[in-house]
């Protein structure tokens, strides 16, 4: 659950994986995700990561905890918005599911400018003019679904935290509200070594052990001097977890390209 992060801690766990935001960048943060926050009415709100974009203005993106309803699981109460200067944040709006299986079927990377659109043929659709690019995702191909740079956008950040979200194991619990926090005794994991010792915390703390996905799709790196473990997600290239036993402490950032590695079950 990325709201019990925090973002100085998890950038110098993980800064030598190449997860670094500049400091200037980091003291905007440090002051307008307060006031987003303030101004949403979120419970918590952090920073989730960066997806890059193809013109270099990439997006800074914020995950924020709203109440949960009674019996749902955790990512029902996740909000997200996105900022491409760490200032102005505005908020990415839940998609359809018509939009996510449209938005699945595109490729690369995003476009950096959030009024362009992706035109999705239907099956039979009258094929593009000669010269015109056809291909979902481009621009001047025939008349179909319009899919927005920014609803692709937050289908990618729910694709990618149903995906990831690690927590260790045991580490969260669901208070007599619903709401899911912090456990107040948890006191570390026993092998953190192991995939075992981590679960998804989108679906609470119930949530699926990472032993139980797909074989090959996580790298896990843990050195016992250090007492710390990093995870990588081999399905998700950008996204990374640290777990330090000596403070029980964990994060995790997403910075990458927003591609998802479907080859990955052929080179495995």
């Amino acid at each position: 659950m990325v709201q019990f992060h925090n973002l100085t801690l998890t950038l110098e766990a993980l800064g030598s994986c190449g997860v670094v935001l500049p400091l200037e960048q980091k003291a905007v943060l440090a002051h307008s995700l307060p006031l987003k926050q303030a101004k949403a009415g979120l419970r918590s709100l952090k920073c989730w990561g960066k997806v890059t974009a193809r013109n270099g203005k990439d997006y800074l993106i914020a995950q924020g905890a709203g109440k949960l309803p009674p019996g749902q699981l955790p990512r029902t109460a996740f909000k997200y918005s996105f900022s491409q200067d760490g200032v102005k944040w505005i908020d990415l709006e839940a998609v359809s599911d018509e939009v996510v299986s449209k938005a699945a079927t595109i490729t690369g990377m995003l476009s950096g400018e959030p009024a362009k659109s992706y035109t999705i043929q239907e099956p039979g659709a009258t094929p593009a003019a000669e010269g015109e690019e056809g291909a979902a995702g481009d621009e001047g191909a025939a008349p179909g679904i319009q899919i927005s740079e920014l609803q692709r956008l937050r289908y990618i950040v729910d694709a990618i935290s149903a995906d990831t979200s690690v927590v260790p194991k045991g580490s969260v619990r669901t208070d007599a509200s619903g709401k899911v926090v912090k456990h107040e005794n948890f006191s570390g994991i026993s092998y953190p070594d192991k995939l075992e010792s981590y679960v998804h915390g989108m679906d609470g703390p119930d949530g699926a052990s990472l032993a139980k996905d797909v074989q090959g799709t996580w790298a896990l790196q843990y050195d016992a001097f250090q007492g710390r473990t990093i995870l990588r997600s081999l399905i998700w290239p950008g996204y990374q977890f640290y777990y330090l036993g000596a403070t029980c402490s964990w994060g995790a950032q997403y910075h990458g390209d927003g591609c998802k590695n479907n080859d990955l079950v052929f080179m495995l």
